[in-house]
């Protein structure tokens, strides 16, 4: 197929020997684009780096033999860490022991304790602290800071008012650090993660034997990949992605598009013609575009007969929490279906067993809830503050955690499955014929102190994110209320 007119102005960018970054809508061709590029020029040393290991696989087998296709945990890996890496799973008490919380806090008797802004003193042991040591080191590993420093501590539901947040500094910042030491000594007895060796590597400030760095996704890439390239400077460095499906910035990644626009001063292009679905589902992502501000506008295939209203049976359904997709699935059971749900129930079952530690009054090192004492304080927390976990709380409460359990083991495989269900977030590069937009992406409230309706600008890209990924059929009756929204906060 020949070049776009867009595609073909990539090229000819990328004949310039510049740096430069490429903006491309959803399904607009970029890796076909990429490939182009590649081809255009076979004498040059290249160096793909994609988002997952499937992406790269793909490129290894579909690019030119002038690229090595890899993942950034792939251009880190060394063989020697695989000791390490194939470890038993560690959970956070295990760690705990095996590091010795204690004596590095020098606690004697007694563990310390940690008053929550609900107003009931929590007790942090070893378990929890151990937890969230091991949260700011995997945080600071995503980062480009060559130190471990408070802010990378995490904050938590439940843990938010100042006097909590200094106790846990103080517990948790020398234990992080004493984490990182046992992690780089060769004798260490915890656990070693992929993201920890990526961290190591960044660290020696490691120089690429290529001529070419081409970044894939690069609107979701840790700050750490992104230094590491950003300082290969004898290279031409060109950065691809989507800005408007930046969503993962609540795991640590950042825009890479936008960083090198600022730091290399590189020309930015656009690819908007969408080769996945016709004008009428572009003219509904165009929606969200627009709302968060973005200057990309897509246009849809004609050749697409896409349709967007009602769908009774879609292929998938996608929905913006992980309990509000194992509501889903609970009713796709319950009506008999073979549900399959994309990544698994690995994830709502930690929720289920660390709502039943809290129901039986035992504390959980689950992220989401452990600043909370008891399952009543996240009753009440959600009430007030949390619509995320206002639907957990109500999925927990209908059907109990028993019954959530077992329908996470009964889940078919997609290859089995007539309904696939999905976060928005998991559904990110994939697509189905017809796609249905669950209830839990709600409305955001009046701001009582303006008036103005306002949408946090991730929620926004998570919403473009799940309607661009139906080709034939859109049901987004749930996010009707886009015409509602009157401010963005970024």
């Amino acid at each position: 197929m020949d070049p776009t007119p867009e595609q073909r102005e990539a090229i000819d960018t990328y004949g310039d020997g510049i740096d430069c970054v490429l903006q491309a809508g959803a399904g607009c061709g970029k890796s076909s684009t990429l490939k182009m590029i590649a081809k255009a020029d076979p004498r040059r040393r290249m160096t793909y780096v994609a988002y997952n290991k499937a992406i790269a696989a793909d490129a290894k087998r579909s690019f030119p033999s002038n690229v090595r296709a890899s993942t950034g945990h792939g251009l880190a890996f060394d063989p020697r860490h695989l000791p390490r890496l194939n470890r038993p799973r560690q959970t956070a008490h295990a760690a705990a022991q095996a590091l010795d919380v204690r004596r590095i806090l020098g606690i004697i008797g007694s563990t310390p304790a940690i008053p929550t802004d609900l107003g009931t003193p929590k007790a942090m042991t070893g378990k929890l602290i151990m937890r969230a040591a091991l949260d700011t080191v995997t945080r600071w590993c995503h980062s480009s800071d060559d130190e471990i420093r408070s802010w990378h501590v995490p904050q938590y539901d439940g843990l938010t008012k100042e006097e909590p947040r200094n106790s846990l500094l103080a517990l948790v910042l020398p234990v992080a650090l004493a984490t990182w030491a046992d992690l780089t000594d060769e004798d260490g007895v915890l656990k070693l993660s992929h993201d920890h060796y990526l961290k190591m590597w960044a660290l020696s400030r490691p120089k690429l034997g290529t001529d070419v760095v081409l970044l894939d996704e690069a609107q979701d890439t840790n700050d750490v990949l992104s230094a590491v390239l950003l300082d290969q400077e004898h290279a031409q460095r060109i950065a691809v992605g989507d800005s408007a499906q930046q969503i993962y910035s609540w795991r640590g990644a950042n825009d890479a598009l936008a960083t090198f626009v600022r730091t290399l001063r590189a020309p930015e292009l656009t690819l908007s013609q969408s080769f996945r679905f016709g004008p009428a589902i572009a003219e509904a992502a165009n929606e969200w575009l627009y709302v968060i501000g973005a200057p990309l506008r897509l246009t849809g295939f004609d050749q697409c007969e896409s349709t967007v209203g009602p769908i009774e049976e879609p292929d998938a359904i996608l929905c913006r929490t992980n309990s509000g997709a194992m509501g889903i699935v609970m009713e796709g059971l319950a009506a008999g279906r073979k549900v399959a749900l994309v990544g698994g129930g690995g994830d709502i079952k930690a929720l289920a067993w660390a709502a039943e530690a809290l129901q039986a009054g035992q504390p959980t090192d689950h992220p989401e809830l452990m600043g909370f004492p008891t399952w009543d304080s996240v009753r009440e927390y959600a009430k007030e503050e949390d619509g995320s976990l206002e639907v957990l709380v109500k999925l927990i409460d209908e059907h109990g955690t028993q019954r959530i359990l077992a329908a996470s083991d009964a889940l078919a495989t997609e290859q089995q499955a007539d309904l696939i269900v999905s976060t928005a977030h998991k559904a990110k590069g994939r697509e189905w014929p017809t796609v249905r937009i669950h209830s839990d992406f709600r409305p955001p409230k009046e701001d009582p102190t303006t008036g103005h309706v306002l949408l946090p600008k991730e929620e926004g890209r998570l919403a473009y994110v799940a309607v661009t990924r139906a080709r034939e059929v859109l049901d987004n009756q749930a996010l009707n209320w886009v015409h509602t929204v009157t401010a963005v906060a970024a």
